[in-house]
């Protein structure tokens, strides 16, 4: 896919315009993405409805393969892309307005939404699957600002001096503090920012839902920078 690319209708423009629009100070904070994140605004909920569209309605198996290992169309389980140049919104474009014959490296060409009616949604499911599948050592998307560094930096401090094992447990499943791996949050609500100023400022006993206070930074003296990552590690822990 590194020597022939569909051109960009203005029409599929306006869609990536209306499918990823975000505020102007995201694409600062989406540069502390990883390789090993998946791409922005993409989901593992959304790999997963991808995959059941790329095997059932998508209809993408009839050229791709059960596992998109190839057949009449390319193999999409590689890096060696021909057309999509391996990003998603690379691979979103090829499925939003297909290959014709003439640009097609295989000489097969593919229809828009592989001549099937998937809605747009559908079609971003698809391309994160197919993305997925060509980067199967990426995990979960983390937060903006976030990176896996930081995640495996928490886990020590977690574990070690932020002395939070001692509440939550070495897995943060839950001791005399609450589980930390599920989606239920009793003050917290998930958000990344929200855990690092709970474990800054801690919870006292009259906040705490659970009855049992939580001092500041867990009632170690680690740092601002350590706060961070903790709040990193226990944000990736109940999103695996």
């Amino acid at each position: 896919m590194k020597r022939h690319r569909p051109l960009v209708q203005l029409s599929v423009v306006f869609l990536f315009g209306a499918l990823f629009a975000r505020p102007p100070q995201a694409a600062a904070q989406v540069t502390a993405a990883t390789r090993d994140s998946l791409p922005w605004g993409v989901t593992m909920d959304m790999v997963k409805e991808g995959e059941a569209i790329f095997k059932g309605n998508g209809l993408c198996t009839t050229c791709h393969g059960s596992n998109a290992e190839g057949g009449v169309g390319p193999r999409l389980a590689d890096n060696d892309w021909l057309q999509a140049k391996g990003s998603y919104l690379s691979i979103l474009q090829v499925i939003l307005t297909g290959v014709p014959e003439s640009q097609s490296s295989t000489g097969t060409a593919m229809p828009a939404r592989g001549g099937t009616k998937i809605d747009d949604a559908q079609v971003q499911s698809a391309a994160a699957y197919i993305w997925k599948t060509s980067h199967p050592e990426s995990g979960d998307s983390l937060p903006p600002g976030v990176t896996p560094e930081m995640v495996k930096r928490g886990e020590q401090v977690f574990n070690g001096p932020g002395a939070c094992a001692l509440c939550h447990g070495s897995e943060a499943t839950g001791l005399l503090g609450p589980d930390l791996t599920d989606d239920v949050w009793l003050d917290a609500k998930g958000e990344y920012k929200t855990i690092g100023r709970i474990i800054a400022e801690g919870i006292s006993e009259k906040a705490s839902t659970s009855g049992i206070a939580m001092p500041p930074r867990g009632g170690s003296d680690i740092s601002a920078s350590d706060i961070e990552r903790v709040a990193a590690y226990v944000w990736y822990v109940s999103h695996r």
